[in-house]
């Protein structure tokens, strides 16, 4: 019973606890407590998610900001002179600090809730692209000038040069031509010259193979053998009388007897054997000097007939060697004519297409064509100067002749030696032989006398054909010298300038330049002015053209968009100071008054040219004297301008016909024209490009032309920083013109840190959640 009673109580008991669980009272408010929760959950993480997300951006903000703030403090000074930014002022963490706290944080005067309250824990601002790199200073010297550089302007001396560009390039081909073709030709004239010296010291040998005295000792040796005879008689008649004369006294004396019968004297016998002694010795002696005679003309001319042919042959293998030299050399000239405009820069030709689209007028380029089909013809003239083949062939032939007519000669010398000792020997035949050989060595020798000696017919003509243009050559040579003359003249009146007592000024430049060398690792290319002069004035013309040749490849640089070099040229020559022409001394004899007639009275300056006066030309050059930039500048205005007078000159000059003959009057024009340029250039300040083109260049359009010219290279960046330091004092390899800044920023997260540093594990936070707090680092940089 017991038993039953419980387990009844316990169904009951189950029962009613199943009817409680079954009920659904309260169930809203469990699901609304479970859901509003989630949502507080997620909001509080949203909230602080935002408040991250824009610190983040409240920080980016601040930092480029600030750094814009510190590249506002630049160096007045150095941007109102040159137009270049760079810091200067106060200090970089000064600006920095307050620009990013009066951004960032705030000093709690007011009492309003701000959702984020940023900290500035920790902040670095570093220094980047020093101004005195060349990348940095040539960026900010191109952003200056990309508008302020005179484009137009460029474009029109652009458009100067390429009303001349067809011209000059014929100009420089047909000079060219002409100078290496002038010194070949000299050098081909001496040769051949030298060659009939040799021919003419060949025919000298001859003067002792003269067969006049062999004929008359020929025609003398009957009478030699006829002596021989009557000595011969004589002698057998003289031993019969001396033998008779042995007899003993009494036949002496029988003989006394006799003689007194029959009248006769009794010396008479005597008498006559002296007599017959007397005349032996006469024959003996006649005998003996035409043997003395006739072996001394043999020896001689045995002798002479050796030299003649060692001589000869040393002398005809010299004059074939001076031949074949001048051949050579003749070639040589022939291949300068023809290879002439190959040799021409491609700058010409590049200028030319680049106006083609531009301004160049019909009437130009018709008279450019003109002028310049004037000078080809000038350089088509040039085979005045070349010989033919069969001129040297001839010539060679001559030498050879001369030669085997000389060792015919002396062959026929040395017969006549045989002939005479034969002679001398008694053979038969001799005097026919003696006879014969003097007769031949008489021929032979006078018709070598007459075409080798006087008159010499043949050396002759040949000299006349080598010397064919001897009038022109002499013409020539006087021009040449007029020519150096003038140009000495002109080096004088560049040399006369002097630089004032600036060494402290100018080693402290050039400390700074090096300096500057050193900061961007490079080497110093100096220009050196002394190229831009020769020796003669033949010379100057392959300087002067190449010289242009520089230049109108800078010209069709710019023609074509090569902005660099222009915008840096034109940079120098606006914020530097160079030299005025119109400062120069032109007096004449001391009056102040410019006189056009002696240019050489002329000098570049009266006074010391200070380096403050040619800053644009150092900057140019790079010469450590400031009188030496200027003369350099004043050395290539020189060869421009010589160049254009030299084309001008070929053309006024080409009615003289012989080819080297127009080169040396054009070369006189030339240097004359140029004087009173320079003299012009120093009264006015400008001068006319060409008397073809009706154009005005001034000081400075050269000093532009001379910058594209030489390029944009890097040692010039160098000295454009060198003269900004001195002149302001700054140094650019410690000026900055780019600044970064680095700041730490944090704000308290004000709920749930731990989900937000969750967040940040994903990757979904620019930050770190640190103690409660979420940092962040941003960097921002910027450059002027």
């Amino acid at each position: 019973m017991a038993l039953r009673k419980r387990q009844m109580n316990n169904e009951r008991l189950l029962a009613r606890l199943l009817v409680q669980l079954g009920s659904t009272d309260g169930a809203v408010t469990t699901f609304l407590i479970i859901v509003t929760a989630g949502v507080v959950l997620f909001g509080t993480v949203l909230i602080d998610y935002a408040r991250v997300a824009a610190l983040n951006a409240l920080a980016e903000h601040a930092v480029r900001t600030s750094v814009r703030s510190v590249l506002s403090a630049y160096d007045a000074a150095l941007y109102e002179r040159y137009g270049l930014f760079g810091r200067g002022g106060t200090p970089n963490e000064t600006i920095f600090e307050r620009s990013m706290r009066g951004t960032l944080e705030y000093g709690g005067q007011d009492e309003r809730f701000r959702p984020v309250a940023p900290r500035v824990d920790r902040f670095q601002v570093e220094d980047a692209a020093y101004l005195g790199r060349y990348d940095v200073l040539e960026r900010q010297i191109l952003e200056e000038m990309k508008i302020k550089a005179p484009v137009d302007f460029m474009m029109e001396i652009g458009n100067k040069f390429a009303s001349l560009s067809k011209v000059m390039k014929e100009s420089a081909a047909t000079s060219d031509a002409l100078t290496r073709m002038s010194g070949l030709y000299d050098e081909r004239q001496k040769h051949l010259l030298q060659a009939l010296a040799d021919m003419r010291e060949a025919a000298k040998l001859a003067n002792g193979l003269s067969g006049d005295s062999a004929v008359n000792l020929a025609t003398g040796f009957a009478s030699y053998r006829s002596d021989q005879e009557q000595a011969q008689r004589l002698s057998a008649s003289i031993a019969a009388a001396e033998q008779a004369a042995s007899v003993g006294a009494s036949k002496a004396t029988a003989a006394g007897a006799k003689a007194k019968a029959s009248g006769a004297s009794p010396t008479s016998s005597g008498k006559a054997k002296q007599a017959d002694i007397e005349k032996l010795a006469s024959l003996q002696g006649s005998i003996s000097r035409y043997e003395q005679s006739l072996r001394a003309e043999a020896s001689a001319l045995a002798n002479a007939a050796s030299v003649a042919k060692e001589k000869g042959s040393v002398l005809q293998q010299s004059a074939l060697k001076h031949l074949a030299e001048a051949q050579r050399l003749n070639g040589e000239i022939r291949l300068a004519a023809e290879q002439a405009e190959a040799a021409v820069p491609h700058g010409y030709d590049r200028v030319t297409n680049a106006n083609q689209s531009r301004t160049a007028s019909a009437s130009a380029s018709t008279s450019s064509e003109g002028m310049g089909a004037a000078l080809q013809d000038i350089r088509k003239t040039a085979d005045q100067l070349v010989y033919s083949d069969s001129w040297f062939t001839g010539f060679e032939n001559e030498i050879n002749g001369q030669a085997s007519e000389l060792a015919a000669l002396a062959t026929a010398a040395e017969q006549f030696a045989a002939n005479a000792g034969a002679a001398l020997a008694g053979y038969a035949n001799s005097e026919g032989n003696l006879a014969t050989a003097a007769d031949s060595l008489k021929l032979q020798h006078s018709q070598f006398t007459n075409r080798y000696v006087a008159p010499g017919t043949v050396l002759a003509k040949r000299e006349a054909m080598i010397q064919v243009n001897g009038a022109a050559d002499e013409q020539r040579k006087q021009n040449e010298k007029e020519a150096n003359a003038l140009f000495g003249q002109t080096k004088q009146l560049i040399g006369t300038a002097s630089g004032g007592n600036e060494g402290e000024l100018l080693a402290l430049v050039q400390q700074r330049y090096e300096r500057n060398l050193q900061f961007n690792q490079a080497s110093d290319e100096t220009i050196a002015s002394a190229s831009q002069w020769a020796d003669v004035a033949e010379a100057q013309t392959d300087v002067s053209n190449s010289l242009m040749g520089g230049v109108f490849e800078g010209v069709a640089d710019m023609m074509e968009g090569t902005r660099n070099s222009l915008y840096v040229g034109e940079y120098v020559l606006n914020r530097f100071q160079a030299y005025s022409p119109l400062e120069a001394n032109v007096a004449s004899n001391g009056n102040g008054s410019a006189n056009a007639s002696t240019p050489a009275t002329a000098s570049i300056g009266f006074h010391a040219i200070t380096f403050a006066k040619q800053e644009a030309e150092y900057v140019l050059y790079g010469l450590h004297n400031p009188s030496s930039n200027v003369a350099a500048a004043y050395a290539e205005i020189f060869g421009v301008r010589f160049a254009i007078r030299l084309m001008e000159g070929l053309i006024e000059c080409r009615a003289l016909g012989f080819p080297l003959l127009v080169l040396s009057g054009a070369l006189v024009y030339a240097m004359k024209n140029t004087l009173t340029d320079l003299t012009e250039l120093m009264e006015r300040g400008s001068t006319k490009l060409s008397k073809y083109a009706n154009i005005d260049m001034h000081y400075k359009d050269y000093l532009r032309v001379f910058m594209l010219l030489h390029g944009n290279g890097n040692n010039r960046l160098s000295r454009i920083a060198a003269v900004i330091e001195t002149n302001t004092g700054t140094d650019l390899s410690r000026t900055p013109a780019a600044i970064s800044g680095t700041v730490d920023v944090s704000m308290k997260l004000l709920f749930l840190p731990g989900a937000m540093k969750l967040l940040g594990r994903f990757g979904l936070l620019q930050g770190r959640v640190v103690d409660g707090r979420y940092e962040t680092t941003k960097l921002a940089g910027l450059s002027y």
